[in-house]
Parts: structure tokens; C-alpha cells; sequence
């Protein structure tokens, strides 16, 4: 059974363009293009991996990350997101974050990291 994705991001064309590439790859993709409707499903279905962009309108996708461990959810959760200090990306993974990308990336690479994470998950 193929592995599934929640990709939470608000930029529409990114998150067309992303979940057209992972559902490629063979991954079931479901979408969010704000924190409150990716939360919802985060709590009533099950996923595993979680894609969250940083820069979400209303709670960004640190405070959607620490509430995701919060409500004592362990799937993967790999950041995407333009900030790419040091500091963000550190922050980001004492958050509870399990990898970090920064944007503008390579297909490739996010694609390496998916695979990486979901060999990892539970």
C-alpha cells in the first residue's frame, strides 16, 4: 500500500505542482492550504508524513508542528519553507520537526528527504 502525505501548504500553484509530483512517485497526497484545516485532519485520519510549509496564513507551521506533538502524534514531519537561517531551522527541529527544507529547492533532494523520513516512520 502506497505510503500517504498531508502536504500543508498555502501557495495553491506549489501545492498543485507538489502533490501532482509526489502522487507521481506513487504517494497517496492529501492537502491543506491552512493550519486550522490541517490540523482537523491531522487529528481524524491517519497519514505518514507530514509536509508543512512555515509560512501558513493564521497559526504558521511551527505552532501547527508543536501542536501536532502536542496531541501526541509521532508521524514525521519534514518543514518547508523560505526562511533559511539557522536559527529558524533550529527552532523548527526543537519544535518537533523531523527535517527541514528550504525553498527554493530540488525535487530531487525534498524527494530523497520523503523517502528518508518514511524508511524511519513507524
Amino acid at each position: 500500500m502506497a505510503d500517504s502525505i498531508l502536504l500543508v501548504e498555502d501557495e495553491h500553484a506549489l501545492r498543485v505542482t507538489l502533490g501532482d509530483r509526489l502522487r507521481k512517485e506513487g504517494y497517496l497526497v492529501d492537502c491543506a492550504g491552512d493550519a486550522e484545516e490541517a490540523f482537523d485532519k491531522v487529528t481524524r485520519l491517519p497519514y505518514d508524513l507530514f509536509i508543512l510549509d512555515v509560512m501558513l496564513p493564521g497559526r504558521d507551521g511551527l505552532v501547527l508542528c508543536r501542536d501536532i506533538r502536542a496531541a501526541g502524534l509521532i508521524t514525521p514531519v519534514l518543514m518547508l519553507t523560505a526562511r533559511g537561517r539557522t536559527a529558524e531551522k533550529v527552532s523548527g527541529l526543537e519544535i518537533g520537526a523531523d527535517d527541514y527544507v528550504t525553498k527554493p529547492f530540488k525535487m530531487p533532494e525534498l524527494l530523497a528527504r520523503v523517502e528518508a523520513l518514511l524508511r524511519r516512520a513507524p
